[in-house]
């Protein structure tokens, strides 16, 4: 043999090989990438699947939000009217007082004197609820 056609043969042989390698490395990065492509894919998924999720979430809590500023009117509601019954009774409570002090036979002075009454809506307790006795206090 030659060494013309010795340097021909290697040659050769190393552009086989060099072929050989590359195709072995284009098949490895060929199935990386079917792999990239599949996480690729499901990541995709995931994340329309989270979206669809925050979606709802936003929506519920939306709700939430609207059900909360509902039951924060019904309370204030409830505490203004809790309020002015507490005033209502307040305001009775002398009245009530007055009444029962005329019932058990309390005068139109005690009456002044311990509930706060004007004369004249204490003469009409005792008119209205005293034992038929007249304190001309």
């Amino acid at each position: 043999m030659t060494p013309s056609i010795l340097i021909l043969a290697s040659l050769s042989t190393a552009a086989t090989l060099c072929v050989v390698l590359q195709w072995r490395g284009l098949r490895r990065l060929r199935a990386d990438n079917a792999r990239l492509a599949e996480r690729l894919l499901a990541s995709e998924q995931q994340v329309r699947h989270l979206g669809n999720e925050f979606g709802a979430l936003c929506k519920a809590s939306a709700g939430a939000g609207e059900h909360v500023l509902r039951l924060e009117q019904q309370v204030k509601r409830l505490t203004e009217r809790q309020n002015m019954l507490e005033l209502r009774a307040s305001a009775d409570r002398p009245y009530s007082e007055a009444s029962r002090l005329a019932h058990d036979g309390a005068g139109i002075h005690e009456l002044v004197t311990n509930c706060g009454l004007t004369r004249g809506e204490a003469e009409l307790m005792v008119m209205l609820h005293g034992r038929n006795s007249t304190d001309a206090a």
